[in-house]
């Protein structure tokens, strides 16, 4: 009697190389299990996936690129709990309980994390070396990479005629609030109440000074030529881009293809995010996958998630270049030997505390509406002193819609 056929389960996920690489891995490591890939654009993925699983596109399992979309996931019934799956398969969910946040709704597990998330500063050291200014671990090490000296240290990288650009936020809404993310602003709580402060103001107001100095690009030009942020850092004139755990593996793609331009693999590094706070604190939520409920094949889609998201799949995780959402000694000596230097892995590894920014029912509109409130503030539609009044009318909106 010949073998028994692998259990085919379908899996929906975007369709970024390390993706692909780790779910070709998973498949050739074993023969129970076969996932059948459905790709979809990286960029399209939030709106797509939303669709599919509106229309009952046949599927086990999915990605869950926007962690707060696994909100009107669960409301709709499209996420299926986890709890009973993981006990029956052994399976310890104990590692990841300080993502809990994220992953959880109504005390029930709904997410498995596969990618932990921390932001860093990501910078060129030629850039720094052109310019004669000393990089960003100087700073972190005195203890003054704060964000008025990053944006200092952004006016002294760049060139001022918009060849040699000092810094890089990218468009998304929740790159324009990076030190309110940090000092623990809600925006709305669970709750429905506004929760905002000053630092919502100062966060605007960055971009702003930054784009007005000519020392980080415009948020227009980047939708108008739809630069995406890898190619702005791959262009080799960029000095710093403040961006996720998952741009080493972006940066072995850039090399493995010859996308850096001007300098090499030797030429980067990264350290900590800038913060105001009192004590360091970065900011991101864990990119995770989640079973379908209507699913007829729930156990064998769970060993899939479960190998994914565990020590194993977590070695293959740091391998793509990606942070996991489980640190383990072996996950430790794959980034000693994959990030560029020193200094590097000791701020990509070291312990560090996240906050997790408008995980909620309202926080996939939260952050649309602060998207926009950022194009209009640089147009000048909304002045500095009205951003808390205009922020608390938009988000009053949300809830009144919402409810």
């Amino acid at each position: 009697m010949g073998a028994l056929a692998a259990e085919t389960i379908i899996f929906y996920m975007y369709d970024e190389p390390q993706n692909v690489s780790i779910v070709e891995t998973f498949n050739s490591s074993q023969d129970e299990i076969f996932v059948d890939a459905k790709l979809v654009p990286t960029g399209e993925y939030e709106a797509k996936i939303m669709t599919l699983l509106a229309g009952g596109a046949e599927m086990d399992a999915y990605m869950n690129k926007r962690s707060t979309d696994i909100f009107p996931m669960v409301a709709n019934g499209y996420a299926a709990p986890v709890d009973e799956l993981a006990a029956a398969a052994g399976f310890d969910m104990t590692p990841f309980k300080g993502y809990d946040k994220a992953i959880k709704i109504d005390g029930e597990y709904y997410v498995m994390p596969f990618r932990g998330e921390a932001y860093f500063t990501y910078y060129n050291k030629k850039v720094f070396e052109n310019a004669g200014v000393p990089t960003p671990e100087t700073y972190v090490e005195k203890g003054e990479w704060t964000w008025d000296k990053f944006i200092e240290v952004s006016k002294e990288l760049a060139s001022g005629d918009g060849k040699v650009y000092g810094s890089l936020f990218y468009t998304w809404g929740s790159q324009q609030v990076f030190p309110a993310d940090q000092r623990g602003l809600e925006y709305i709580t669970a709750d429905g109440e506004v929760d905002i402060d000053d630092s919502l103001a100062y966060s605007f107001a960055m971009r702003k000074t930054l784009e007005d100095a000519k020392a980080m690009m415009p948020l227009a030009e980047l939708k108008a030529t739809k630069t995406h942020y890898s190619q702005a850092f791959w262009a080799g004139n960029l000095g710093m881009l403040v961006i996720g755990g998952w741009f080493p593996g972006t940066m072995q793609q850039g090399r493995d293809d010859g996308s850096l331009q001007g300098f090499t693999w030797n030429d980067w590094s990264l350290t900590r995010m800038p913060c105001n706070e009192p004590e360091y604190v970065t900011v991101g939520a864990p990119t995770g996958n989640v079973i379908h409920i209507d699913s007829q094949k729930k156990e064998a889609a769970f060993k899939f998630l479960a190998w994914f998201s565990g020590p194993e799949g977590a070695v293959v995780v740091a391998k793509n270049g990606l942070m996991p959402a489980m640190f383990t000694p072996e996950v430790q000596d794959v980034f000693a030997s994959t990030l560029p230097d020193e200094t590097a892995v000791k701020y990509y590894t070291e312990t560090k505390t996240n906050r997790i920014a408008r995980f909620n029912a309202y926080g996939s509109k939260v952050e649309g509406a602060i998207a926009n409130m950022m194009e209009e503030y640089l147009m000048g539609a909304i002045a500095p002193d009205q951003v808390e009044a205009v922020a608390t009318e938009r988000f009053e909106e949300i809830v009144n819609m919402t409810d």
